[in-house]
């Protein structure tokens, strides 16, 4: 059984839901201290030929070391710009309609925290993509440890004897010891689809940006971008 996991982010692109496509069951990893700057806040959509990153404010003054889950987002003023800047973008693609209505119906809930908001989204986007697989919360299972401890303690919460890691894990992924706990480490290899924008292609942009181009079509899209190994990845 494959498990994997990642840190509740905003707007997330592609190379998530193909990481989730590819696995029996997915944690979302909300414990971990949160990074300002980072895609825990933001992420980038297309405005004409160029991109735009849209940022969720949060309370940061006093808070260092502040997980995810517990990190406040400041007031509910972004929420008109990004609706905004998403519109502006995307209304004149063919499947806009089909997800803005609601997806500006989620945004302008009255969240409190980041990663409530992050998850209420990729479950919502896991939705249209029909990728229905167990989904788990790292805070329910008192997960500990850091880096290849805090996997190890994952897959022995789920009962998982393979774990599905992203390239940018290879640095601190310590897979023998993994092995030499019966776990399994795979590597996800993902690559990024071509699809119809309208306009010369831009990659690694928000999900929003393929379901409003490609709608249903994003499916097999995103399923079909990456597979399994377990040969450790290099650079």
């Amino acid at each position: 059984m494959i498990l994997s996991g990642h840190q509740p982010v905003y707007l997330p692109s592609l190379q998530l839901f193909n990481k989730i496509a590819l696995s029996d069951k997915f944690m979302f990893v909300g414990h971990c201290q949160f990074v300002n700057k980072s895609w825990h806040s933001r992420n980038i959509i297309r405005n004409g030929d160029q991109t735009l990153t849209l940022t969720v404010p949060v309370l940061k003054s006093g808070r260092f070391g502040q997980s995810i889950s517990e990190t406040e987002i400041n007031g509910d003023h972004w929420k008109r710009k990004h609706l905004g800047s998403i519109r502006n973008a995307y209304q004149k693609r063919p499947f806009f309609e089909d997800y803005f209505p609601a997806l500006e119906q989620l945004i302008n809930r009255p969240w409190t925290y980041l990663g409530e908001l992050n998850m209420a989204l990729i479950i919502q986007f896991l939705d249209w993509l029909e990728i229905d697989i167990p989904l788990f919360y790292s805070e329910e299972y008192a997960i500990a440890g850091q880096k290849t401890d805090m996997l190890i303690a994952m897959c022995q919460a789920m009962g998982a004897d393979h774990y599905l890691s992203n390239e940018g894990s290879s640095t601190y992924v310590d897979e023998k010891r993994m092995t030499d706990l019966g776990i399994c480490h795979c590597w996800q290899n993902f690559s990024h689809p071509l699809y119809e924008q309208g306009r010369e292609f831009i990659g690694n942009l928000s999900i929003i940006d393929c379901l409003f181009n490609m709608g249903p079509a994003s499916r097999d899209l995103i399923i079909n971008a990456g597979t399994v190994t377990t040969a450790k990845f290099t650079t």
